[in-house]
């Protein structure tokens, strides 16, 4: 993978994670904004994923619902998309335990055919 698109969503993450741990909130939710933006210009799954767990971590520590996620959900759900439609077994396991993380039962049993798929074509070819 490019290294140019890691490098901007994770210096986003380091900034949301300093705000978060000195209590502000507001700080990281700029921050946030920005890695979600570089996410939006990124073809790789990665980038939704990351904005989605940053959204995550945001909405905890501002005490939020937990029916106060479906922004993570959503870019879950498009991280989920991206990461099957370039056949990255890798992806989909590691968004399947993210929607376990938000108790979502019905995307992880998509997300388990996913990888089923996944790995059966991966055999097929012989990897």
């Amino acid at each position: 993978m490019d290294d140019w698109l890691v490098d901007e969503p994770t210096v986003a993450e380091g900034t949301i994670d300093a705000a978060l741990a000195a209590g502000d909130v507001a700080a990281a939710l700029r921050a946030w904004h920005e890695a979600y933006g570089a996410a939006l210009n990124s073809p790789p799954w990665e980038g939704f994923a990351d904005a989605g767990d940053a959204y995550l971590r945001i909405a905890r520590a501002a005490g939020s619902p937990a029916g106060d996620l479906t922004r993570a959900r959503d870019l879950y759900l498009s991280a989920l998309s991206r990461a099957s439609g370039s056949g990255s077994l890798e992806g989909v396991l590691r968004l399947a335990s993210a929607f376990v993380e938000l108790g979502d039962d019905e995307v992880v049993a998509h997300a388990l055919r996913i990888v089923r798929r996944l790995a059966a074509a991966s055999t097929l070819e012989g990897h």
